[in-house]
């Protein structure tokens, strides 16, 4: 019998090496996100920072300019946390459909490794069914000439 050949390998090969990507799309998302997420929390640390600040300086007294100037850092850092908070939710959704196009891949890899794995098991089966029929072959030609030949086990 011939050597098991998995029909659909450079298919899945080819599945693979798209998941892989995929897979390496949704890591570069996640890590933008992450990049994305420290920066507002260091912003969240920037505003105590300057809140503890103003509030130091206007124990000490300071001038409406001064009040106005720290305002004005507090406006611009809740901008700027506005705008990570909407770049985070439009990352979210783009991991999300990234995740399940991964595994969407996922499931199509893992199906076509359960029909390899159920086409070997189909080839074992023949290969041992064809080993058994020899074997039979084998034993009922020994058998048959059983009286010119006297029959020994050890010789299989």
């Amino acid at each position: 019998m011939k050597k098991f050949n998995f029909t659909l390998k450079k298919m899945r090969e080819y599945k693979s090496q798209i998941l892989e990507g995929e897979k390496g799309y949704l890591m570069s998302l996640y890590s933008e996100y992450n990049q994305l997420e420290q920066r507002y929390n260091d912003l969240n640390d920037e505003m105590k920072n300057v809140c503890l600040e103003s509030s130091e300086a206007m124990r000490s007294g300071i001038s409406v300019r001064e009040i106005q100037v720290f305002e004005m850092k507090k406006a611009s850092i809740r901008r700027e946390q506005a705008q990570l908070r909407i770049q985070m939710n439009v990352m979210e959704s783009s991991i999300e459909k990234q995740r399940r196009i991964v595994v969407k891949m996922s499931q199509e890899v893992s199906g076509l490794d359960k029909l390899e794995e159920k086409q070997r098991a189909e080839y074992d089966y023949q290969v041992n069914k064809e080993n058994e029929q020899i074997i039979e072959e084998f034993l009922s030609f020994k058998m048959s000439r059983g009286s010119e030949d006297t029959f020994d086990i050890n010789e299989m």
